[in-house]
């Protein structure tokens, strides 16, 4: 089982992959990185429990120049299949 907080720790401010299944049953693999400010999140709260949900910035969206308030992503930790961090794959 991944955790969010450990996974934090480990990625820091570094780039990093992930690869889960998504909520209609594909999986997608995205090269992400945490956000470090507001401005990637588009006004209003973050509710309910998200003990379970790593919020990333999709960077592949925001290199093709994407409205960098709409390339945040919420990946389920339960769906997540493999974590890649520095070159350390850590596979489900």
């Amino acid at each position: 089982m991944f955790i969010k907080k450990l996974i934090k720790q480990s990625v820091g401010e570094k780039m990093f992959s992930v690869s889960f299944v998504k909520a209609n049953n594909t999986e997608r693999t995205m090269l992400c990185k945490l956000p470090t400010n507001e401005k990637f999140f588009n006004g209003g709260e973050l509710k309910g429990n998200r003990d379970q949900l790593l919020e990333v910035i999709d960077m592949t969206l925001l290199r093709k120049g994407a409205n960098p308030k709409k390339v945040w992503r919420s990946i389920n930790l339960n769906t997540l299949t493999s974590l890649k961090i520095r070159g350390v794959q850590w596979v489900k």
